[in-house]
C-alpha cells in the first residue's frame, strides 16, 4: 500500500504536537514491508523531517494562490495522481474537494470552525467547501470522544465513516532511567523543586492562571519552568511578569522529545489549566513519566483523568493553589506511579498507529469497489 500523507507538519525546523502525531504514525508502521509513504509539504526552505529507516518520499512544493488554499484543493490531489498513491491521509482537519484517491482526513476538533477569522473567503472555504468534502471522503479520524460530539453537531451525516483513535505517547516515558535536566534549565533551576507549566500564549491555555496558582504556592524555592512558547511569545511574557517573579519562573526554550521527557520526569507537578483540548497530550504525558497534572475535566481531558490526575473546578483559584500545596508537600508514593504508568500505557503510539491502519486499509478497499 502507498499512503499519500499532508506533512507539512514535519516539514518545517520544530516538531510539535501534530508533527509528532505524524511522526510516529510513520515510525510505528516500520513493521509492515508493504507500506510506503509519500509525505507532501509545501515549505521549501524547510527540511522534511522523515523517521530513520522509513520507506518514504519527501515531496516538497509549492503551488500558486496557496494563500487561498489551492495547494491543497488542486495541488494534492494533483501529487496523488503523479504518485499513484492508494491512499490519501490528510492530517491536519482540512481535506480536498477533489478527491481522485481515496481520501482519509483526521479532524483534531473543531476550533477552527468556531474561531473564523471574518471574509467571505473563510466563510466560503470552511463552511461550504469543507463540510462537502468531508462528505466524500472514505474516513474520518478524530482523537477523541469529545471531538466526536462536537463533529456530529455540525454534521450529524458523518457519522458512519467517522472512528475516535486516541493520540498516543512514546515508549521511552515508560522506563525507569533517571534522566537529568537540560543543562541550560539545570544551571536556572539548581538544587530547588519546580512544577511545570505547558501550554504556551494562547489565551485558552491560560499561563495567567498557572502564574497566579505559583505565586500563590506557599513552598520555599519553587521555580516553574513554561514550556510550549515561541521565541517572541518568551520575550513578552518574561516582560511582563510581576517583579516578585522575575527569578521564579524559567522559559524553556524548544524542547526535543528527551529533553521534555526529563523535564517531566524531575518535576513536582505539571499545571495544565487549558480551557480546551481536542486531546491534551501533557495530561498522558505527566502521568506515564509518574508525575501529578492538575487539570480541569472539560472536553477531552474528562476521558484523561488517570491514577495521578488531579481535577481541579476551572475557575476555582483557593482549589488548586490548595492541591498544589497538598501535591509538593506529600508527594507521590510508589503504587501511584505504577498504577499510572500502567493506565498511561494504553495511550502508546504503537495502539495508535495500527487503528490508522485498519482505517486506511477500509479506505482502500471501498475505493475499489
Amino acid at each position: 500500500m502507498k499512503i499519500g500523507l499532508v506533512a507539512r507538519c514535519l516539514n518545517t525546523s520544530h516538531i510539535r504536537g501534530m508533527g509528532r502525531y505524524v511522526f510516529e504514525l510513520i515510525r510505528q508502521l516500520q513493521s509492515h514491508d508493504d507500506l510506503e509513504w509519500v509525505m507532501l509539504g509545501d515549505d521549501i526552505m524547510q527540511p522534511m523531517t522523515i523517521p530513520e529507516g522509513a520507506r518514504a518520499i519527501a515531496d516538497v512544493f509549492e503551488f500558486r494562490g496557496d494563500r487561498f488554499h489551492f495547494w491543497e484543493q488542486l495541488g494534492v490531489p494533483l501529487r496523488t495522481y503523479r504518485h499513484d498513491v492508494d491512499v490519501l491521509h490528510c492530517t491536519e482537519s482540512t481535506l480536498p474537494l477533489w478527491q481522485p484517491k481515496p481520501t482519509v482526513v483526521t479532524v483534531h476538533d473543531t476550533l477552527m470552525w468556531e474561531e473564523l477569522p471574518p471574509g467571505v473567503t473563510a466563510e466560503l472555504y470552511f463552511n461550504r467547501v469543507m463540510p462537502a468534502a468531508l462528505t466524500k471522503c472514505a474516513g474520518l479520524i478524530t482523537i477523541s470522544e469529545s471531538s466526536k460530539n462536537d463533529i456530529l453537531g455540525k454534521w450529524p451525516w458523518l457519522e458512519s465513516k467517522l472512528t475516535v483513535i486516541p493520540h498516543g505517547i512514546g515508549n521511552e516515558y515508560f522506563n525507569d532511567e533517571h534522566s537529568r535536566l537540560p543543562s541550560t534549565l539545570q544551571s536556572q533551576v539548581g538544587d530547588n523543586p519546580y512544577v511545570v507549566y505547558l501550554g504556551g500564549t494562547l489565551e485558552r491555555k491560560r499561563f495567567a492562571w498557572a502564574l497566579n496558582v505559583f505565586a500563590r504556592c506557599r513552598i520555599g524555592g519553587l521555580k516553574l519552568i513554561a514550556c510550549g512558547f515561541g521565541e517572541q511569545g518568551r520575550c513578552d511574557a518574561r516582560n511582563n511578569l510581576p517583579y516578585e517573579l522575575v527569578n521564579e519562573v524559567i522559559f524553556a526554550e524548544f524542547l526535543s522529545d528527551e529533553d521534555l521527557i526529563s523535564v517531566y520526569k524531575n518535576a513536582k507537578a505539571v499545571l495544565y489549566p487549558t480551557l480546551y483540548e481536542g486531546f491534551g497530550f501533557p495530561a498522558i504525558e505527566g502521568q506515564a513519566a509518574g508525575v501529578p497534572v492538575l487539570f480541569s475535566a472539560l472536553g477531552s481531558l474528562v476521558e484523561l483523568r488517570g491514577p495521578l490526575a488531579v481535577v481541579l473546578p476551572p475557575f476555582d483559584l483557593d482549589s488548586w493553589v490548595g492541591a498544589l500545596n497538598s501535591i509538593i508537600s506529600e508527594g507521590v508514593n510508589s503504587d501511584q506511579v505504577k498504577e499510572a504508568k500502567a493506565w498511561a500505557a494504553e495511550f502508546r503510539w504503537a495502539v495508535s498507529a495500527e487503528k490508522h491502519l485498519d482505517v486506511y486499509r477500509k479506505a482502500v478497499s471501498s475505493g475499489r469497489q
